[in-house]
């Protein structure tokens, strides 16, 4: 771990016990809705807009990489589900999602200052 990585990761939400509430359970209501489609919007949207938010709010706590990329990720998706609730918006969200956490493995966790 860097000296930069060690400045910022005990502000990371992601390395805390939130996370579970923050995406964990988020990320089971989508899968839930994958499977369930007469719910999938009412659980999709707060569970994406409580991602999305989460990822903004840790990208600024922290500079997480992937938080710069999933937080609008998340909110767009939850917005996209509103005006069409599809399985293509899980699908892509969680493409970019697994994108974002690639590039990170490339590039570090956290963006320079």
């Amino acid at each position: 771990m860097s000296c930069g990585e060690r400045d910022r990761a005990p502000r990371d939400l992601v390395r805390s016990r939130a996370a579970w509430l923050l995406w964990l359970l988020p990320a089971a209501l989508v899968v839930v809705g994958l499977v369930r489609v007469e719910a999938r919007t009412a659980l999709w949207v707060p569970a994406f807009g409580v991602m999305g938010v989460a990822c903004l709010l840790n990208a600024r706590r922290c500079g997480r990489l992937h938080c710069h990329i999933t937080g609008p990720l998340f909110l767009l998706a939850a917005i996209a589900t509103v005006i069409d609730g599809s399985a293509w918006i899980a699908i892509a969200t969680g493409a970019g999602t697994a994108l974002a956490f690639g590039l990170e493995r490339i590039r570090g966790l956290y963006v320079p200052r």
